[in-house]
């Protein structure tokens, strides 16, 4: 098991930084936190032009053929410039969707567009009870004329107002299913959420007897749910590369407040009610970063251990970016509540981060059950 990143990973890992701060300065996203609209379309044609929205695309299918580390790369990047889900839900939910359980006659329709960032993509997970797994699935597939009408509503889905396709599930007669769907489709209609993230985008999906085609299923019919938690240990790599990118970019923020802040004519850096909760802080980010590089790893190897990694990379991660945020709030004060300065924007979505397909609870039932058989 080697997880040092390899000198292309540290490439790709400066490209993406650089392209953070040049393209999506912090400015643009207070600009979407005040209700600007997310990744313009120039931005989104510039992601694609450096063909990371085919990060997990096979080759033959017009995309890299990398791996989930190598998406990790991108995410941390992304997550420590605060840039919002749409680069997420394509590239983490409803691509791998596909990718993982799609036909041939699927993965040509869809993918290469994906890949090459002419259509964006989401999956839909949660309904009315917010509550995630396949027992919580109440949106209907029936059988008509060869192939299926869909009935039903998503809540929470991520960035559907800009998706073109969505990746939803449905409960079928042999059980939960799969479906692609075009979000243009007749019966297919959106309501936009506000979220207390202002930059991250979310909405509910409404079907009123939606046509689904037989090609049309992702799988096979009733393997649904295993599919989705395919998806879910590359998305929740993916939540835990931007938490610990965003933590420590917050814990530097603070860092560097500490020591040029001067309280009684020495930096506030020197008391140790401040310096200790941020050597603390440092100490939990390090541990969450490398329980995320052995889930990344774990994930691509196809390890047994791999949904257990996961779980812990999800929780110590998304609790790390959290305490972040918090800690960093003491060592501000009370100017550290206030707009001008962007940890408020750190402290929504890192809310939003441990909230986000599922909350910590779902995680810590699987850490109780496959890591302590309880």
């Amino acid at each position: 098991m080697n997880l040092e990143w390899t000198e292309e990973q540290k490439i790709l890992r400066e490209s993406v930084a650089r392209f953070c701060r040049a393209e999506v300065p912090v400015e643009a996203i207070r600009a979407m936190a005040d209700g600007a609209e997310g990744l313009s379309d120039p931005l989104w044609r510039k992601i694609a032009d450096q063909a990371w929205l085919g990060v997990l695309v096979p080759e033959e299918h017009g995309g890299l053929g990398l791996g989930v580390r190598d998406l990790a790369i991108i995410l941390e990047e992304m997550g420590r410039a605060l840039i919002p889900g749409v680069y997420f839900s394509t590239v983490a939910l409803g691509t791998p969707a596909i990718v993982l359980g799609g036909s041939e006659a699927l993965k040509s329709r869809w993918l290469e567009m994906l890949a090459a960032g002419e259509k964006k993509a989401t999956l839909a997970l949660l309904e009315e009870d917010g509550q995630l797994g396949a027992a919580h699935v109440q949106t209907r597939a029936t059988r008509r004329n060869g192939g299926f009408v869909l009935k039903g509503r998503k809540f929470f889905v991520p960035d559907l107002d800009t998706a073109d396709v969505v990746v939803t599930l449905a409960r079928a007669k042999d059980g939960v299913t799969l479906f692609v769907v075009d979000t243009k489709a007749k019966g297919v209609s959106i309501e936009k959420n506000r979220l207390a993230d202002a930059t991250s985008r979310s909405g509910q999906l409404i079907l009123r007897d939606v046509e689904a085609g037989a090609d049309s299923v992702v799988g096979e019919e009733g393997e649904g749910w295993e599919i989705v938690e395919q998806v879910l240990l590359v998305a929740n790599v993916g939540i835990a590369a931007g938490s610990v990118a965003a933590a420590e970019h917050v814990l530097e923020r603070a860092v560097s407040y500490a020591r040029k802040r001067i309280q009684f004519g020495v930096p506030i850096g020197t008391f140790q009610a401040v310096k200790h909760p941020l050597a603390n802080l440092f100490a939990e980010i390090e541990s969450a970063r490398s329980a995320y590089h052995y889930a990344a790893w774990a994930v691509d190897a196809g390890i047994e251990d791999a949904r257990r990694a996961v779980a812990v990379a999800r929780l110590t991660c998304t609790d790390a970016y959290r305490n972040a945020t918090l800690v960093s709030l003491q060592a501000h004060g009370g100017i550290g509540f206030t707009w001008e300065y962007d940890l408020h924007l750190h402290l929504k979505r890192a809310l939003h981060n441990q909230y986000f397909l599922g909350v910590p609870s779902d995680y810590e039932e699987i850490v109780a059950c496959e890591a302590l058989g309880i």
